[in-house]
């Protein structure tokens, strides 16, 4: 079995406080398809989904499409809380797009329907490391 190119560590996601196993894990797929590590099913996205992100907010399924195809594979993410809850989810978690660039990162996930079909709505924030966590 060949290994994925980017390292990818996915962490602890089956706690108490979280959804459903299958949830939890559809959450961070999404996750990782905004970071470029991945990709989503053709009807993940709702016809009007809207995606809020540190570039700008895209709105319409065929411009998040787009915008995710241009994304570059990042180096490394590091997935270290999943927690989805009736219509929603969030992952948290690092990214480093390069070896020398660390970045924090957290996707807020809106479905359609408790079901979690068709994501209505992404929030992403994001915020580069200047140095180790915990200093300073």
């Amino acid at each position: 079995m060949t290994p994925p190119p980017a390292e990818t560590d996915t962490g602890d996601t089956g706690t108490a406080d979280t959804g459903p196993p299958d949830k939890d894990a559809r959450a961070q797929d999404i996750a990782l398809a905004l970071l470029g590590a991945g990709g989503l099913p053709g009807d993940a996205l709702a016809e009007n989904a809207v995606w809020d992100r540190p570039d700008g907010a895209l709105s319409g399924r065929a411009r998040i499409r787009k915008a995710l195809n241009s994304l570059p594979h990042p180096h490394r993410v590091e997935i270290s809380q999943v927690a989805t809850q009736g219509k929603s989810g969030s992952v948290s978690g690092r990214y480093w797009p390069r070896p020398d660039d660390a970045r924090l990162f957290c996707h807020i996930i809106r479905y359609t329907t408790a079901a979690s079909h068709q994501i209505a709505q992404l929030v992403s924030y994001e915020h580069r490391v200047t140095g180790r966590i915990g200093e300073g």
